[in-house]
């Protein structure tokens, strides 16, 4: 084929075949703007939708349209809804791994009412976008609204509760009425039984939050029966019906430093048991009671002279020696109770408190330092250790258990007092008041025998029967007379030993004020009884303020 033939074999272009191509391109870009411009697809995945219709609900993000949900289906095991949603071009950048979704809908819980609009604009979705630089397109509803925008300046911390009433999610802060923060997140720990809460304080209240704060629930209403009688306190209305976390500084502190973010705190029961737990440094001590201690439970105050200085622990104390309980040994008639010196509570510095009590607890119980129980409430039957100096104690020295040292006790309560009865009347025994009424009664009897004889003497003379039987009854009164003179010498004697400065006079003497002292301690007790009988469950009524004088 020569090269002429080869050229006109050649296909040959024209012009038409282009148009088609350039249509074809204009219309896919065209078709590529469109869709770009109907914006980005997600799938949110959600367990139930509840409220949600396709083509119709709404994403909003502060109240500003910014997609829509196109279709529903459900999701191949059935366990769950996937909802397609449209994005508009514009806000693709809020698509962040972290961002949130949750249904804005009616609710009335313990966060408040909210969501009441949609009562007649219907469910919308709630969009809040995060932080993160990474974008995604599946997510998953959220149950609950989310609490904190990222936006809201504030720092996070977290609390543990192992005994205090579960709180939810929304639960308010407050330091000393005024809210400051929330609860962002509750959990339940399975491995160490507690409850962990991360919470939120809104800035500028987290510079209130100090290394040395505490946490407590406060539930609205407060009743606490204790040792030092009833106590009610109330809260605010809000947070009588929804509860809150209380947070404040130690009665009598100021605030120390700024507490980092993240800082680990724990949550309290109630304001009483927050400030039995924030004393640190301490001392364990056994105490031995001979006596009863029904009443006495842990957490029960330990008092020198009314001033607190420790707590008790252990109820009775749990201690093992040979394999069996301490108060099950042989011989062993006491009870141990285990109780905590608490040096914060003897003075603020701790550490100097520690070292003045160590350095003269051996003094102070050979000087009379004992142990004693006393009643706290004879309404619950409280009771609580009272520390104090007897100068009737015998000097000891302080023993020292296989664990823990040993403070002496003495007996207390109604067992002291019955003690001091038969003590009293002991020494009343003692007395010789049986032999001395005997020598009076042999005295009275001669007495009545020489009065019978000088009258049957008178009746024979005025007979005038003067024979051997006067001589007979004259000797009979003369040994009448005989027998009343030792008796009359041995009543002088009797009563001598019962004159001023004798011994039985001051023993007497001795018994006598014992009994009066202890009359008169039980004087004020039984007036105060006549006066207001309530008084042994209420506090005895105070005096009714003055009136000021109208001005002349």
């Amino acid at each position: 084929m020569n090269e002429q033939a080869y050229i006109e074999s050649k296909p040959k272009f024209s012009v038409i075949w282009i148009v088609p191509i350039i249509a074809i391109i204009i219309t896919g870009w065209m078709l590529y703007q469109h869709q770009a411009n109907k914006g980005h697809i997600i799938f949110l995945k959600m367990e139930t939708a509840d409220g949600i219709i396709a083509g119709k609900t709404e994403v909003k993000v502060r109240s500003v349209q910014v997609g829509l949900v196109e279709s529903l289906r459900l999701q191949i095991e059935q366990n769950a809804v996937i909802a397609t949603i449209r994005i508009n071009k514009h806000y693709d950048s809020l698509l962040t791994e972290d961002a949130k979704f949750w249904t804005v809908k009616p609710r009335v819980d313990e966060t408040g009412i909210s969501g009441l609009n949609t009562l007649l604009s219907g469910v919308y979705i709630e969009l809040l976008p995060g932080e993160s630089e990474s974008s995604a397109s599946l997510f998953t509803m959220q149950n609950q609204p989310a609490l904190i925008s990222p936006d809201v300046q504030g720092v996070r911390y977290s609390l543990t509760a192992a005994n205090a009433e579960v709180l939810d999610v929304g639960t308010g802060i407050f330091f000393r009425n005024y809210k400051i923060g929330q609860v962002e997140s509750a959990s339940f720990n399975e491995k160490t039984l507690e409850m962990d809460y991360g919470i939120f304080v809104n800035s500028p209240y987290d510079e209130l939050i100090s290394k040395n704060v505490i946490f407590w629930v406060n539930s609205g209403v407060e009743v606490d029966l204790s040792t030092e009688g009833i106590r009610v306190s109330t809260g605010s209305l809000s947070k009588l019906i929804k509860g809150g976390i209380s947070v404040d500084y130690p009665p009598g502190t100021d605030a120390d430093a700024i507490a980092p973010e993240s800082s680990q705190y724990k949550l309290h029961k109630n304001f009483a048991v927050a400030l039995e737990r924030r004393f640190d440094l301490f001392d364990l001590y056994l105490i031995e009671f001979e006596q009863s201690i029904k009443g006495l439970r842990p957490g029960a105050p330990v008092e020198y002279r009314g001033m607190r200085i420790g707590t008790v622990e252990q109820v009775p104390a749990q201690l093992v020696r040979d394999g069996q309980p301490l108060y099950f040994q042989q011989n062993n008639t006491s009870i141990p109770v285990l109780i905590k010196v608490e040096y914060g509570r003897i003075y603020d510095i701790d550490e100097q408190a520690k070292e003045y009590w160590q350095g003269n607890i051996e003094k102070w119980i050979n000087n009379g330092l004992r142990a004693s129980l006393k009643s706290g409430n004879l309404l619950t039957g409280a009771v609580y250790i009272e520390l104090d100096f007897y100068s009737s104690a015998k000097p000891e020295s302080i023993a020292k258990h296989s664990v823990y040292p040993i403070l002496p006790s003495v007996p207390s309560g109604f067992t002291a007092l019955s003690e001091q009865v038969m003590a009293l009347l002991n020494k009343l025994n003692k007395l010789p008041l049986s032999d001395t009424l005997g020598e009076a009664q042999s005295t009275l009897t001669a007495y009545k025998q020489l009065g019978l004889e000088t009258e049957k003497l008178i009746k024979e003379l005025n007979n005038k029967k003067v024979s051997e039987k006067v001589d007979k009854n004259l000797t009979q009164l003369q040994g009448t007379l005989v027998q009343l003179t030792a008796s009359l010498k041995q009543f002088e004697k009797t009563l001598s030993t019962y004159q001023q400065g004798s011994g039985v006079m001051e023993q007497l003497t001795d018994t006598l004020s014992e009994l009066e002292s202890l009359s008169n301690t039980l004087k004020p007790v039984t007036k105060s009884l006549n006066e207001q009988p309530s008084m042994l469950i209420f506090d005895k009524s105070s005096g009714q303020d003055p009136i000021p004088r109208k001005g002349q």
